[in-house]
């Protein structure tokens, strides 16, 4: 069974999305910024890491960077509903960083699933 984990500031997001790939079959786990992240995730192996970009303590793009280091970067999706910018201007830097995908927050989530399932199946 393949294991996601969610990593979002925004606790109702990290439980709506955790509940739509659970009902799925995924393992989820959540994380409420990039320094719990990383407690996971060097702890832990995980197919798809699902990613905020604004987040108090560590960013979504010092996790994305932390993860590229580690090989994980094809397994990165960012996620972002804006800050003092555009989602859009912080999903661009993102994709610069070479993450699998990104979205715009609300999420799609058919469309988050089949990336998900589109990322599990390359590996």
């Amino acid at each position: 069974m393949s294991t996601i984990l969610i990593i979002d500031d925004d606790e109702q997001f990290n439980l709506m999305l955790k509940s739509a790939l659970t009902i799925k079959g995924y393992n989820v786990d959540t994380a409420s910024n990039g320094k719990e992240a990383k407690a996971l995730y060097q702890s832990n192996v995980y197919d798809v890491i699902i990613t905020d970009i604004i987040m108090p303590n560590v960013d979504g793009y010092e996790v994305i960077l932390d993860l590229r280091r580690m090989g994980m970067g094809d397994r990165i999706i960012a996620v972002s509903g804006g800050g003092r910018t555009a989602a859009d201007d912080y999903l661009i830097t993102a994709k610069h960083f070479d993450v699998a995908a990104t979205f715009n927050k609300p999420v799609d989530l058919q469309a988050l699933r089949a990336k998900v399932e589109e990322i599990i199946q390359k590996h």
